[in-house]
């Protein structure tokens, strides 16, 4: 799911200073329920209204604020423009010269289309847990919009029976060679004890909530491979209503080889480096296996540097022939001095923040060879 970043009420209204008119258009939204005068308002007013100010539609002008705030960034500068685009008729910013803060804003308050779109795009390269599958060939999703479209009747029949909700909203995008699909549907979760029943026959039962669940489809079709986010238990029905409705083939991810993406028996070779670019690096840092032994004993070793620390305890050699189950490295790019941590598990499962750097990521797991092409 999508989390919120960290809102600075300064640093984002600062950014508005000389903007007025599009902090009166966004206001103007809740139709006098936040008890100000849209004509006089100020960013020294707005900034008041935010940190002291009560009124009836406050709270959701703040959550509006949050997901606005959330897209002020180099990426969701840039999903914000390319939503704009997709929307005929629509250029909020002309000559290119407002900041992020304004555009995310003035689009928020002018076209509720473009804004969700553009959202949508950040929440999937916010996307961290995926499992990837590759088909059968190549394949092109042909008409994507009635695609989509079966596609969510798909799902909504799959989920009717077990969820007790055919609630279902997909949308969709293309980028490159991508076919990028973000679907919402319910999901049933029990909360807090709660009295039911009558005054004289009372009863204790759960309070159920029903929130939107958030899971993302990415599908290459020059490669025909696909990357899906989403609840474990359910990874599988995705997978295999968006074959059945986007390629026409059921079992299009279901043949030899289609989980077996990483190889990561090739940590165990000998030789086994981690070759990076000149301004980048890189490090094991953990690393779990089971030894083909007695009683299959399992070891985790984590480090700063896994590799050193195995051949300086003579364990490197003890890799051969074992289960490695988990790595995860540390890839640092200039400029992140935390660096990048990316863990693979099994035989097709990534997790890492695909926010920046996705494609150098990729890149490195191949020519390392735990990542197949």
């Amino acid at each position: 799911m999508a989390r919120h970043r960290k809102f600075n009420v300064d640093r984002f209204l600062d950014r508005l200073q000389g903007h007025e008119d599009i902090i009166r258009a966004f206001v103007g939204r809740w139709d006098g329920r936040l008890g100000l005068d849209a004509g006089r308002i100020d960013v020294p007013v707005f900034r008041d209204f935010l940190l002291n100010g009560e009124a009836d539609g406050k709270d959701d002008l703040v959550e509006s604020l949050h997901r606005v705030y959330d897209l002020c960034t180099d990426h969701g500068h840039e999903d914000l423009v390319a939503a704009c685009r997709e929307v005929p008729g629509y250029d909020p910013d002309p000559e290119g010269k407002l900041p992020v803060e304004c555009l995310s804003l003035k689009v928020r308050a002018e076209n509720e289309e473009a804004f969700s779109r553009a959202y949508d795009r950040h929440a999937l390269w916010s996307a961290e847990k995926f499992a990837i599958y590759k088909g059968s060939r190549p394949c092109e999703v042909a008409d994507l919009r009635r695609a989509a479209r079966r596609f969510g009747e798909r799902l909504a029949e799959c989920f009717r029976d077990d969820k007790k909700s055919d609630r279902i909203l997909v949308r969709h995008y293309s980028e490159g060679t991508y076919v990028n699909f973000i679907v919402y549907h319910e999901r049933r979760t029990k909360a807090h004890l709660v009295f039911g029943g009558t005054h004289n026959r009372p009863c204790v039962t759960p309070t159920v909530f029903r929130p939107a669940q958030q899971d993302f489809i990415s599908y290459d079709h020059q490669t025909g491979q696909v990357e899906i986010e989403a609840r474990e238990h359910e990874e599988e029905r995705l997978r295999k209503c968006f074959a059945e409705c986007c390629i026409g083939e059921e079992g299009f991810f279901e043949g030899p080889g289609a989980s077996e993406r990483l190889d990561l028996s090739r940590i165990a070779e000998e030789g086994f480096e981690l070759r990076v670019d000149a301004d980048h690096s890189a490090a094991l840092t953990e690393l779990e296996f089971v030894l083909r032994q007695k009683h299959g004993p399992t070891f985790a070793v984590r480090s700063k540097n896994t590799l050193e620390t195995l051949d300086l305890n003579y364990l490197r050699r003890r890799l051969q022939g074992a289960e490695i189950r988990r790595a995860a490295f540390k890839i640092v790019f200039p400029g992140d001095r935390r660096g990048k941590r990316v863990e693979l598990k099994g035989s097709n499962k990534v997790s890492f923040n695909r926010a920046t750097h996705a494609e150098d990521v990729f890149r490195y797991l191949r020519n390392w060879g735990v990542a197949r092409d």
